[in-house]
């Protein structure tokens, strides 16, 4: 990425009213007593400077490159014959070759180097007195110095562009993640509900019961409007994530019932389901459980899926410093067989489990999900760390 951007016009302007300043003392201190060719030579690399920031403010830069280097040379051959006004286009062009990140600090030091010997070479035809070359000289090792601190400067901010940039790129991954994992746990329990009321009411009305398969319709429109609801929620939560983070703790007995509507919701859906609580229940952040709440929704939504009317074994175990939640229902034969799944179970995306995990990752205090296969059961462990 090139983060090269072009001078402002203030720098334009004092590059400008320098270049005038210089030119008009050279006309007026050594205009008669100094050979033509000094002149000449001087306001070669005057008006190499001024052409240099003017191009550079065009974003022309490799002519800026160009008259750099003609500005160096020049001004620095002919410093000592001006008594060091000529070191000042050198001076700034020296700065200017170092302090661009874009360009290899290697060339802008051998400019350095060369403007240095240059003034030396320039002073010997005209006598000039060794503090003086080596004040010129030293202005060299200054504007050297500026700009290695100018390069420096520069390559901080674009190390500060690119963390932000990659800080925002982090941040809208983050954001698509957390409304795939929300979508998908609302998607999973209202519409995989809904699946098996339509599957019932079919069956129903195949074998004529047309009363029975209206209760099942009312329970599907609830199942819809509950659905809707969650997903208005997730929506809500997902546009102010801090009003979410600053709802406070959630109760022992509202959590309680949350997940007592759960487990009803999945004996609505024809399901088998009991849930155990053991320990001392404390208060819980509004993630932590929402995490248990959709760990438990997600553990139920798959049962229905792969196991339908299995009986669900759910257990909310409160411990020193964690909360502990574990579901478990039987392996049918569909799922320990290749025989082909059904329409419900085909439908999931594979994605509860890994859904699961990063909305426990992600709470303050950490936590883990794991999935295990044994003697027969299907078990989904859930952990949430507590203060």
């Amino acid at each position: 990425m090139d983060f090269w951007t072009r001078p402002g016009l203030l720098a334009l302007a004092l590059n400008l009213l320098g270049a005038v300043a210089i030119g008009w003392s050279l006309l007026r201190t050594h205009a008669g007593d100094r050979p033509v060719w000094v002149l000449v030579v001087a306001f070669v690399s005057v008006a190499a400077w001024v052409l240099r920031a003017v191009l550079s403010f065009a974003g022309w830069r490799r002519a800026a490159l160009v008259l750099s280097l003609v500005a160096a040379v020049t001004g620095a051959f002919v410093a000592p014959a001006t008594d060091g006004l000529a070191i000042v286009p050198a001076a700034v062009a020296v700065l200017y070759l170092i302090g661009d990140p874009e360009r290899p600090v290697q060339l802008g030091g051998a400019v350095a180097v060369a403007c240095a010997a240059l003034v030396a070479v320039g002073a010997v035809p005209f006598g000039s007195p060794v503090a003086a070359v080596l004040g010129e000289m030293a202005g060299i090792v200054l504007a050297a110095f500026a700009g290695l601190s100018r390069r420096q400067f520069r390559t901080t901010e674009e190390q500060a562009a690119l963390l932000r940039e990659r800080d925002l790129e982090m941040r809208e991954e983050a954001a698509r993640v957390a409304i795939a994992r929300d979508l998908h746990d609302v998607l999973a329990h209202s519409l995989g509900g809904l699946v098996i009321q339509l599957d019932a009411v079919d069956a129903l009305l195949e074998a004529g019961d047309a009363a029975a398969a209206r209760d099942r319709v009312v329970v599907a429109r609830g199942l819809a409007a509950d659905g809707l609801a969650e997903a208005r929620r997730a929506v809500a939560a997902l546009r102010d994530p801090d009003r979410t983070t600053a709802a406070g703790m959630v109760a022992p007995a509202e959590f309680r019932a949350t997940l007592d509507d759960l487990v009803a919701a999945h004996r609505t859906l024809g399901g088998t389901a009991d849930l155990h609580v053991a320990g001392e229940p404390r208060p819980l952040s509004a993630g932590q459980a929402t995490a248990l709440q959709r760990a438990l929704q997600e553990a139920l939504s798959n049962a229905r899926k792969h196991a339908p009317g299995a009986p669900v074994d759910a257990g909310l175990d409160w411990q020193t410093g964690r909360v502990q939640l574990t579901v478990s229902s039987p392996l049918v034969a569909s799922r320990v067989t290749a025989a082909p799944l059904s329409e419900l179970a085909a439908s999931g995306g594979g994605h509860g489990l890994e859904g699961m995990s990063e909305r426990f990752a992600a709470l303050p205090l950490g936590g883990s999900v794991a999935a295990s296969s044994a003697d027969g059961r299907f078990t989904v462990t859930a952990e949430a760390r507590l203060a």
